[in-house]
């Protein structure tokens, strides 16, 4: 299934009923007065967060949703139904924008939390309202109000609480794997993730959501690579974990990857947190490296002033460590 985080929808409420026009009909009196029933309110459209809703692939697909009409009004001062509320089900994590201002509307990220985005109309009132002293056989009703119309812009920012970030094959998918049990694709060229990958780290009993953010590469701001489209996910993180891989890579090289995935948070707003965010840098992929060769990557990282844990997800080197800062980072 693609991964879905945008998505411009239109939105009508149902109308409201009309109401009846209609009169007594009873044996014993043949000229009765007015008994005409409102009409019903119109269906609202709902929006709500559900955690068995992963992408807005749907809100995609199917661009327009309307929501019933109220019914008309009945004889005998009967009301008409009520249209039924239209619930649209959308990731946690989901912000609605009016799309023409880009007024934030809401931001669903609660399980069951909703939004009625709009609403539908009143119903008109029977004729029985209409009488008086003078005018007693009124034969006018309200016509039913109009719902509320709207389109909305949808966005969807993961929840997750750790985000791993870096250069495409930079291992963050064979780290998430070892790291969480996931079955994140994990292939030996770029972009082999495709959509962000969720998984669950476990330590204690205790359970820490973390994503493997795919498509950051240099200008990913301006859209290179599969662009800023996953830039957005990384902004909900409380922690990211940065990936610089050291295979086919010297020192100098590997210290240039790290600032341009450094530049790419920046310029996208995403490290303006960094102080109530925070973020490890590792050294990937170091089963490929000899000793003292590792030595000399290091000392570049430390030269530029930048703090490092070497890591290889293949041997386990480094994970235990790696686990503990984070959980002690998130604490």
């Amino acid at each position: 299934m693609a991964f879905v985080d945008t998505a411009t929808v239109s939105l009508e409420a149902g109308h409201g009923g009309a109401g009846a026009v209609s009169f007594r009909k009873e044996k014993f009196a043949p000229k009765g007065g007015p008994d005409g029933g409102d009409g019903g309110r119109g269906g609202s459209i709902i929006l709500s967060a559900d955690l068995s809703c992963q992408t807005l692939m749907d809100m995609r697909l199917k661009r327009k949703y309307q929501a019933p009409n109220g019914q008309p009004g009945r004889p005998r001062k009967q009301y008409g139904s009520n249209g039924s509320d239209l619930i649209l089900p959308v990731p946690c994590g989901t912000l609605i924008y009016q799309a023409g201002t880009q007024e934030l509307m809401a931001d669903l990220v609660t399980p069951g939390q909703q939004c009625v985005v709009v609403r539908g109309g009143k119903g008109g009132r029977g004729n029985t309202h209409f009488s008086t002293a003078k005018h007693k056989t009124p034969r006018y009703a309200q016509p039913g109000l109009p719902g509320e119309s709207e389109t909305i812009a949808l966005e969807l920012k993961l929840l997750a609480d750790i985000g791993l970030v870096g250069l495409p094959n930079a291992g963050k998918s064979t780290l998430l794997k070892v790291l969480t049990g996931s079955k994140a694709k994990v292939a030996a060229y770029p972009f082999s993730t495709l959509r962000p990958n969720l998984a669950v780290l476990e330590h204690h009993g205790k359970g820490r959501i973390i994503a493997d953010i795919p498509g950051l590469v240099e200008g990913a701001d301006s859209g290179v690579g599969l662009g800023n489209a996953f830039l957005r996910h990384v902004s909900r993180t409380h922690m990211l974990i940065h990936l610089v891989s050291v295979a086919y890579q010297t020192p100098e090289s590997c210290v240039k990857n790290y600032t341009i995935i450094i530049n790419e948070l920046k310029k996208s707003g995403v490290l303006d947190h960094l102080g109530r965010r925070a973020m490890v840098t590792v050294l990937s992929q170091i089963d490929v490296l000899e000793s003292e060769a590792l030595d000399s990557f290091t000392e570049a990282f430390t030269q530029a002033g930048i703090a490092i844990r070497p890591i290889s997800a293949i041997t386990q080197q480094g994970l235990s460590e790696l686990k503990h800062v984070v959980w002690e980072s998130l604490e």
